[in-house]
């Protein structure tokens, strides 16, 4: 009977001795929890700018085909054709950011403390700020070609929702200096930070097809590609206010495992 038992209890080991032939086990043991993951983690990266790519390419020619079925004016196809082929060909810098970025930070050479709480952040923040600098300007110019048809053209917004998933990560640079800001009873400079960083000019309307050029549909264009630079400025901005507060934390961690006071003791005459 104790035979019995004992084979029982020794079937799992058996079994993933059989199966796996140890090769598993020996990757798992051999599992390098730095360099590991940063391997995987640039794995991943690539095959999100796969998935982003694919999903852009698929929305935009979804979004043109119902354009093209719809009852927009021969002119305004013809135009259509061009802000259609801009945008196909605008998922290909987005996707090469995801992956550049992707890449460099799984080369990162810092600890996991670093790799996780700051180059993951900072990679992140880095990417959807590009992102939806690259998605604004295709946006600008296929507006200024809306302006310069004089009809509304298929200009499908660059879309990214497989970045959802990161999308936090990119508001936690306000988030925590408003929490700081706020409990330092500065609740004003929060408020004009955050209007700060979520202000942009408008840059959108509807055309009529009555050929009559006006200089507020200009400024309208330029607001446009003036939003570009706006939202790097709030990527620049994000990323300064995030390595403030990791090295702040960062600093105060050290000091609470080697508390001192600086305070001199030498004696005075």
């Amino acid at each position: 009977m104790k035979k019995i038992y004992q084979t029982i209890l020794d079937f799992p080991q058996m079994v993933n001795q059989k199966i796996f032939n140890s090769q598993l086990n020996t990757a798992v043991d051999n599992f390098d929890s730095q360099n590991g993951i940063r391997c995987y983690t640039k794995f991943i990266y690539q095959i999100l700018s796969i998935l982003v790519l694919i999903s852009l390419e698929v929305g935009i020619i979804r979004g043109a085909i119902d354009y093209f079925n719809s009852d927009s004016s021969m002119l305004g196809k013809v135009g259509s054709i061009l802000t259609t082929l801009l945008l196909l060909y605008s998922a290909f810098p987005i996707t090469q950011i995801i992956r550049s970025r992707g890449e460099s930070l799984g080369n990162s050479h810092n600890g996991m403390v670093g790799f996780i709480f700051k180059d993951f952040v900072t990679t992140n923040i880095k990417i959807l700020g590009e992102v939806l600098a690259v998605g604004t300007f295709f946006g600008a110019v296929c507006f200024g070609l809306s302006f310069l048809f004089d009809n509304d053209l298929f200009g499908t917004a660059v879309s990214t929702s497989l970045l959802g998933g990161l999308a936090w990560v990119s508001s936690l640079p306000m988030e925590g200096l408003n929490a700081l800001l706020n409990a330092l009873n500065l609740e004003y400079i929060a408020g004009v930070m955050q209007s700060i960083t979520s202000s942009h000019l408008e840059s959108s309307r509807s055309f009529n097809n009555d050929m009559s050029w006006n200089y507020h549909d200009l400024l309208l264009v330029a607001g446009g590609f003036i939003n570009v630079m706006i939202g790097l400025a709030v990527l620049y901005v994000n990323l300064a206010i995030y390595n403030f507060l990791y090295n702040m934390i960062a600093t105060f961690s050290k000091w609470i495992q080697n508390p001192f006071i600086p305070i001199s003791t030498k004696n005075r005459s």
